[in-house]
């Protein structure tokens, strides 16, 4: 029996001898999935589509994403290159130590100094179009400096204490900060690929990445090849190569899918939905999972048009919508109805109250409204752009229900979404609606609100402080190329206009109960401040373009605190409510942040300016034998990423 076993063990050498000589080698796994209409680099601070391959993918960060199926959009933040971390009283100071056996793609080491560099240099006068709105930079001691150019790089309040300690101060409080450090703009960079490749550091054969996959081919709008990384210490399953395929939007996946092109493919359209309900072999494939970051309704027009500053008006519109008909039968059971911002199934959601479908109650708010049935209403416009199906259903909810007709008018694209949906103010607005929808970028506490927040912001005044707000908004735009401040008199109405402001400020500082607020109100520097030194220029300048230039400035630094302060005079009770939690939410850790948002999103829901009414359902087909594909549903989403969690049977 021993002899047979020894023979047994010779003849497996020399297979594996022979295999070898003849190349036969184990087979790769390979996933190709649809990726967005194209990859515009693998550049990961830009708010483009690469960004979510940044977060987890080519590129991790101190913090990432994990699944947690029972969590707000399947996922949780956990720690990845953080090992400890901690965050001072005042919410100012975070240090982080890092692990020790993280590598970069090429067998560096992964250090606290790549990210004192990267962040560095990410936040210089070299790269002025970084949306730093869409970055954890914004946050960081003297980031805005650095990147005007007023302030050397390493004066950014970020500092690698030794190689695996990193220490970052914040110019505000955020407790919350950790949670930003999954962007893709917190992600590291490779020092010497960057300064050795300038602008082309991020194509592949010159790419060092961290993460689990690293980018070996890219072709503009076709597609980006990406291999695991052979040097990742880590979680990581079993794909050997991943195929991101670009579709230009609209395009159908499904055929691709059934040729065998891609292993998962998104249902675009109500009629690829019934047409995979209708094919046996789609149907066994089929999945749905409800985008539960991502609300859509529609929101008050933008204008100054007293009409809707009518809370029963707008209350009796959103009553008067059936929800769940809408859901079932103009978007087919692609989405759920909902009259609340979260789902009745989240730590959010449970605690809110929903708006009602409740048409005899609409009926008789609008009577209370002075309008009843209609009667004496002005005419109202829905503004949309191209083919909104649910908008129709909409107005004629309102025409059967409430006895009003609004009318459609349909608007360019570009000049609906830039000035009508998403402006601070739509001057030539009619009263009336548009459509909007309310998607979270990050899981952050000021996120938990949705852009819901909008309506402290640019709604909840009367009419009257909207177009004066705006009125100062456009004159502070105008002291950008206005002539003028060569003289000391030039200077003496506005000396005396900060006096003004300062002290109205005092009172209100006084008398605000808010102290997070009173906190973001004086921020350093100060408006007086800020004029102080400009004025100080001034009197220094050498040249008429200088005194002018100070002059400018100071008029914009006054005029923006007259703005606020016209905005908080005129602010409602409701609004400086919502606004008090909202501050305590962002003077909060995530998670507790969480159980404030219910709060002040009741506040919100309950003005009527911005109603939720359904949230989409990401559909699509995938192969049996694909498991563990996360779902990204921020904006920007649907779609799929953080690989490493994926594998084949």
């Amino acid at each position: 029996m021993r002899a047979v076993r020894l023979w047994a063990v010779i003849l497996l050498g020399c297979f594996l001898v022979v295999a070898g000589v003849a190349g036969v080698v184990a087979k790769e796994n390979v996933v190709q999935l649809p990726f967005f209409d194209n990859i515009p680099s693998f550049i990961p601070f830009y708010w483009q589509a690469q960004h979510i391959l940044a977060q987890g993918t080519i590129f991790e960060g101190l913090f990432g994403y994990a699944p947690a199926p029972k969590g707000l959009g399947g996922v949780k933040v956990v720690p990845v290159l953080a090992e400890k971390w901690t965050c001072s009283e005042d919410g100012k100071t975070w240090t982080f130590t890092l692990r020790k056996d993280k590598k970069w793609s090429n067998g560096d080491p992964v250090t606290a100094r790549d990210f004192e560099w990267t962040y560095q240099y990410v936040a210089g006068p070299s790269l002025p179009d970084v949306p730093m709105w869409a970055s954890p930079l914004q946050f960081i001691e003297n980031a805005w400096g650095v990147k005007s150019g007023a302030l050397p790089p390493n004066e950014l309040g970020v500092k690698a204490l030794d190689d695996y300690t990193l220490q970052i101060k914040l110019a505000t409080p955020r407790y919350d900060f950790n949670c930003w450090l999954v962007a893709g703009a917190a992600m590291p960079l490779h020092r010497k690929t960057v300064e050795k490749f300038g602008n082309d550091w991020w194509k592949p054969g010159n790419f060092v990445g961290n993460g689990p996959y690293t980018p070996v081919s890219w072709t503009d709008r076709k597609e980006a090849v990406l291999v695991k990384n052979k040097n990742y210490v880590g979680e990581c399953g079993n794909v050997d190569r991943i195929i991101l395929k670009n579709f230009p939007a609209g395009a159908s996946q499904l055929q691709a899918y059934q040729a065998g092109e891609l292993d998962l493919a998104w249902i675009g359209n109500v009629a690829e939905y019934k047409f995979v309900q209708s094919n046996a072999q789609l149907k066994k494939a089929f999945h749905e999972t409800l985008n539960d970051l991502f609300w859509s309704g529609y929101q008050v027009s933008r204008g100054f048009n007293e009409v809707m500053d009518n809370k029963k008006l707008r209350q009796a519109f959103a009553m008067a919508i059936d929800r769940d008909t809408l859901a079932r039968t103009v978007l087919a059971g692609r989405a759920v109805g909902i009259g609340k911002f979260w789902t009745d199934n989240d730590p959010i959601g449970k605690k809110l109250k929903a708006i009602p479908y409740n048409p005899a109650q609409a009926k008789k708010l609008l009577a209370e409204a002075g309008y009843p049935g209609g009667k004496g209403l002005p005419t109202l416009k829905f503004y949309i752009t191209g083919n909104m199906p649910e908008v129709e259903f909409i107005v004629d909810q309102w025409k059967k229900n409430l006895g009003v007709n609004v009318l459609i008018e349909n608007i360019e694209s570009g000049l609906y979404w830039n000035q009508y949906v998403w402006a601070n103010w739509t001057p030539e607005a009619a009263p009336g609606f548009t459509r909007i929808s309310g998607p979270m970028n990050f899981f952050e506490s000021g996120a938990l609100l949705k852009n819901a927040c909008h309506t402290l912001w640019y709604y909840d005044y009367p009419s009257s402080v909207r177009k004066k707000s705006y009125e100062l908004y456009q004159l502070r735009e105008d002291y950008l190329t206005k002539e003028g401040g060569l003289t000391a008199a030039d200077w003496q109405p506005l000396l005396e206009k900060k006096e003004k402001l300062l002290a109205a400020k005092k009172e209100i500082v006084a008398k605000e109960p808010s102290k997070y607020w009173v906190a973001e109100m004086m921020q350093k520097p100060t408006f007086d401040e800020q004029f102080d030194e400009v004025y100080e220029k001034w009197k220094k300048a050498a040249t008429d373009k200088e005194k002018t230039e100070a002059w400018r400035q100071a008029n914009r630094i006054l005029l923006g605190e007259e703005q606020f302060q016209v905005e908080y005079n005129g602010m409602s009770e409701t609004n400086k409510q919502g606004r008090r939690l909202r501050y305590e939410m962002l003077n909060t850790p995530f998670d507790k942040a969480i159980e404030i948002a219910p709060k002040t999103l009741q506040i919100l829901q309950d003005q009527y300016y911005m109603v939720p009414l359904y949230m989409d359902k990401a559909q699509y087909v995938q192969r049996p034998n694909i498991q563990g594909l996360m779902i990204y549903k921020f904006s920007w989403g649907p779609a799929v990423f953080n690989f490493k969690y994926m594998n084949v049977k």
